[in-house]
């Protein structure tokens, strides 16, 4: 079971297609990872009772010839916000009062009609938003590597699952940086694409579009390459989130980085990052630089103040009155501007996603999305790659930005970084690491 839960999306999806493994063994293997980690977790809210009905379809029609998904047979998680045919949590009833869903969420009916297996649904706040993963009903999700900290919010539960290897593939959501903290502390990859790249249709309180022009849906996986195969499945307009545009997804296996120019810096003076954090970007340049890619030490000045300033007054845009939003808006664009104007001379900018490791279990931060509400605010897309533990055996991750609709660079830039950083797991104390499946390659 191991050898099938800690391998990548991609390697079972290969194993499946050659008939390694079956669908219904993929599953089953992830059902028991779940229910034996969950406990310790407690990050699941509801599990799919029919998923093994439906690997069982699905070994039914590889086995008559017929045409085979991206992502056939393949589980998959998502965060309970995400609408699910038929399914149900507690937290949906009793918290945001809502009926059973006769439909999926956009990006979910992508996932299915691909054919990629719901598994579970994942922990979050009640609301969808937060900087952990925490409600009064579910409970409080843990972090894997240690049960007294934090997986960070909003997508606490979809990163603390795939990194015990209860799911391979999810998908969360991010305001700003709900999907890449949680990343970062958990130990896992995950990708927040240019805004307008996906469609928000389906998902409780973040609706897309003029209301809504920062969340962002994505993939969290253990690999670069897994993310990819999850972003060209829920790309595109679905005609119901007015802000999404259909735009090419490039080929990021087609970009020489011996071409890309990054600016590095480790921390911002108005956000202080803990050594073994600007260690990690450190080394993480230098091996962005062996790999062939131009390392420039640089910043955008005042991104950190200038991104909080905006982010408070976004918060609170609801009750201000009409010349103040104007104002506010004024200053966005403004600070958009000038990041336009810092990064027109990189591809790709690499940063710390979160000025430390996971915090204890309760531990009030008020800078835990310093790093990642900036390109939120300008729709960047942006990955979080973890490439190292610290001294207590926690995950450290970096953070890679580029130009907006360029999520080939930032995907290009996070596989050189695993594979720079391929044995960092080998370090953690809780013995999760990955193995591929026999005969997957």
């Amino acid at each position: 079971m191991e050898t099938i839960c800690f391998s990548s999306a991609t390697q079972l999806i290969r194993a499946i297609h050659a008939g390694e493994l079956s669908a219904r063994e993929v599953v089953a293997a992830f059902q028991a990872q779940l229910e034996a980690v969950n406990p310790r977790l407690n990050a699941v809210t509801i599990a799919a009772e029919d998923a093994l009905d439906q690997a069982g379809l699905a070994d039914e029609r590889q086995a008559q010839g017929k045409d085979l998904g991206l992502l056939h047979g393949l589980p998959f998680t998502v965060k309970d916000t995400f609408e699910t045919s038929g399914l149900q949590s507690r937290l949906e009833n009793r918290i945001r009062k809502r009926l059973v869903a006769r439909k999926d969420a956009a990006v979910v009916d992508r996932m299915k009609q691909a054919g990629a297996i719901l598994l579970a649904k994942t922990n979050c706040p009640p609301s969808g938003s937060g900087a952990d993963t925490e409600n009064a009903i579910i409970g409080q999700t843990c972090n894997p590597h240690n049960a007294s900290r934090s997986p960070g919010g909003s997508s606490g539960g979809e990163a603390a699952l795939i990194a015990a290897g209860g799911s391979p593939l999810g998908l969360g959501s991010d305001t700003g940086g709900g999907l890449r903290v949680p990343a970062a502390f958990c130990g896992v990859t995950a990708l927040k694409p240019t805004q307008g790249r996906v469609p928000n249709s389906g998902v409780y309180n973040q609706p897309g579009g003029l209301t809504d022009q920062r969340t962002q849906i994505g993939p969290v996986a253990r690999s670069a390459e897994d993310l990819l195969l999850a972003l060209r499945t829920i790309s595109g307009p679905d005609y119901l989130d007015a802000g999404v545009v259909a735009k090419p997804l490039y080929d990021p296996g087609q970009l020489p980085l011996r071409d890309l120019t990054v600016a590095s810096f480790a921390y911002d003076p108005a956000s202080l990052v803990t050594s073994s954090v600007a260690n990690a970007v450190g080394a993480s340049g230098q091996a962005l630089a062996r790999a062939g890619v131009q390392v420039v030490d640089n910043r955008p000045l005042d991104l950190v103040g200038g991104a909080r300033d905006l982010d408070q007054g976004w918060r609170r845009m609801a009750g201000t009155r009409g010349q103040d939003v104007v104002e506010l808006l004024h200053a966005w664009d403004q600070f958009r501007t000038n990041l336009l104007q810092f990064i027109r001379y990189y591809d790709a900018i690499l940063c710390p996603a979160v000025h430390h490791t996971a915090p204890a279990i309760g531990a009030r931060d008020n800078q835990r999305f310093d790093y990642t509400v900036p390109f939120s605010l300008t729709g960047y897309p942006a990955a979080v790659v973890p490439v190292a533990v610290d001294d207590e055996g926690l995950p450290l991750a970096v953070q890679i930005v580029s130009h907006p609709w360029r999520e080939d660079i930032v995907l290009a830039l996070a596989t050189a970084l695993e594979e720079a950083f391929q044995g960092w797991r080998d370090d953690l104390g809780s013995g999760m690491k990955p193995h591929p499946p026999s005969g997957v390659k």
